[in-house]
């Protein structure tokens, strides 16, 4: 997302966020920022996680 950026360590591990204050000046991106950080924390939490073939997810529903 254009405006937001990650602070890495030194194995490329992200550890802190850094927004444009253009962005926060507009409130009403607040809650669309807030959201993308939401999703990429998650995704990085699940990225070693196995997948499901959609079949089978279907039938365990």
């Amino acid at each position: 997302m254009k405006g937001v950026s990650y602070l890495t360590d030194e194995i490329g591990q992200r550890k802190a966020v850094v927004i444009d204050l253009e962005l926060l000046k507009q409130r009403e991106n607040l809650a669309d920022i807030l959201e993308d950080i939401e999703d990429a924390v998650a995704i990085e939490a699940r990225k070693d996680e196995g997948s499901v073939d959609w079949e089978e997810a279907r039938k365990n529903k």
